[in-house]
Order: structure tokens, then C-alpha cells, then sequence
């Protein structure tokens, strides 16, 4: 299979979608023949890349939807509308750049909101959602940034959640899997990590 056709018929989802890396993604994935999920806080933005998306494809269908990755209640609401999706791409990310000495306590805290928390969130309800459904393997990618591993000037809050983010996408070196379970069921299904463990600041774990 060709890498121009090898997602088709698989359903993508990918946060931050409406504008730099997030819609990049987008593009890519479109170009592959995937179905995608254009995810954005804004929703004119994930509007402005879903309707630039190649859709000449065998069944390819996108859609735009407005999230909050911050938010548990927004982050449910997005995956319990659409079906597990095969390859879901953390790409929603912030920065408030500014020196230790006078930063505001509310930029620190939106930055490690959006980034961190909304990188567990996203990647917990996607995986909780593969493996009530049964599905047979999935990919969660997250992307991060070379700054979680080399400190920059008044990026203190970005790089503490950055380097948080490569961190929980991570597991152990001692660790070939994370073991990923449905408390209401007795079903478990592995989830392990891609082996990339470059500077790009990209992780992936396969469910």
C-alpha cells in the first residue's frame, strides 16, 4: 500500500487543527486518505482547515469540531461524538513567554492546562474509548518540542510543560508496554510506546 493510500478508510483526529503544526497534520493526513477531525478551540480556524482539505479520496469525510482540551467535560463531549478514532494527533499547544520575575500566576497555569492536561485528557479518553470498543490497535501521537530538554530564555512555563508532556508519553526504560484497562470490564489492552525517543519532541503510543 502507498503512503498516498494507506489511511483510507481510517478516521483521524487531531487537536489544535486550525492553524501551524495541528493543520500541517491535517493536510498529511488527508493527503494519506484519511477521514479527518479537524479539533481547535477556535472554531473558525478548524473551519478555515477543513474546508482546504483533500477529500477526492474513496470515503473520505471531515469535519470541523470545537474543543477545549483543558476541559474533561469538553474533551468527553468531542470523543463520545465521534467513533474511536484509528490515529488521534495531540497537537493543541500554547506559550506565554515571559521571565520567572514577572510572570502572572494565570499565564503559568493556562500554559500547563492546555499542554499538559490537555495532552493526559485527550490521550486518556481516546484510549479509554479504543479499548471499550474493542478496537484492535490504534496510535496516540503527541507532539511536543526540542525546548522540554533545552532550557531557552523566558520560556519557563512552556518548558515545564513541554518537558512534563515528553515525560508522561514516556515510559520507562525497564517498560515495553502501558497496560491500559476498562475498570468495568476485565479486558485489558497493551499500549506501547513507538521506540522514538529522539530530540524531535514527538512520542507515540500504539493501543
Amino acid at each position: 500500500m502507498t503512503a498516498a493510500t494507506r489511511l483510507i478508510s481510517r478516521l483521524t483526529l487531531v487537536t489544535g487543527g486550525g492553524s501551524g503544526i495541528g493543520r500541517a497534520v491535517c493536510q498529511r493526513l488527508a493527503s494519506e486518505g484519511a477521514s479527518v477531525v479537524v479539533a481547535d478551540i477556535s472554531e473558525e480556524s478548524a473551519n478555515e482547515t477543513m474546508v482546504g482539505l483533500q477529500n477526492d479520496l474513496r470515503g473520505q469525510g471531515h469535519m470541523a469540531a470545537v474543543v477545549d482540551v483543558s476541559s474533561k467535560e469538553s474533551v468527553k463531549k468531542l470523543v463520545t461524538r465521534i467513533q474511536p478514532p484509528s490515529v488521534c494527533v495531540n497537537a493543541a499547544g500554547i506559550t506565554q513567554d515571559h521571565f520567572l520575575l514577572n510572570m502572572e500566576e494565570d499565564h503559568f497555569d493556562r500554559v500547563i492546562q492546555v499542554n499538559l492536561k490537555g495532552s493526559f485528557l485527550i490521550t486518556q479518553a481516546v484510549a479509554q474509548a479504543l479499548v471499550a470498543c474493542g478496537a484492535p490497535k490504534g496510535s496516540i501521537i503527541t507532539v511536543g518540542s526540542i525546548v522540554g530538554k533545552v532550557r531557552e530564555l523566558q520560556r519557563d512555563s512552556f518548558e515545564s510543560s513541554i518537558s512534563s508532556v515528553l515525560r508522561l508519553h514516556q515510559p520507562p526504560p525497564s517498560a515495553s508496554v502501558f497496560l491500559v484497562s476498562n475498570d468495568s470490564e476485565a479486558e485489558k489492552n497493551e499500549c506501547s510506546d513507538d521506540g522514538d525517543d529522539g530530540d524531535d519532541g514527538v512520542h507515540g503510543i500504539h493501543c
